[in-house]
């Protein structure tokens, strides 16, 4: 019979293959990515020197715009989007079936 994975002996290899193989190699690479992220660390940032512009820029174009605030949006009303379009046809077509239906059931 073959052996579970929970038995001693694949345990105990496990075990070993972790510390003695993979153990080095995970060591290695996390010491790798520490020294790449502490030279990323170093270097200037991307952005640093526009930040100082648009500090500048807001400020200038706060003293520029209106008290309104921001215009609003309205949320009432009805939406145009896929799933209404898709109910209004289906109603529609319910209705038109309904009734012809009603139309072609009178006898006289």
């Amino acid at each position: 019979m073959a052996r579970s994975l929970r038995s001693q002996g694949k345990k105990r290899t496990r075990a070993i293959k972790r510390e003695k193989i993979f153990g080095p190699v995970e060591e290695l690479r996390l010491q790798r990515l520490a020294e790449a992220q502490a030279k990323a660390a170093d270097k200037p940032k991307i952005g640093d020197h526009m930040e100082e512009e648009t500090v500048a820029a807001e400020n200038t174009a706060m003293d520029t715009t209106n008290d309104d605030g921001p215009k609003k949006i309205s949320t009432s009303g009805a939406r145009n989007n896929k799933v209404a379009r898709k109910v209004a046809k289906k109603h529609k077509a319910n209705k038109a079936r309904k009734s012809k239906a009603r139309n072609t059931n009178k006898l006289f």
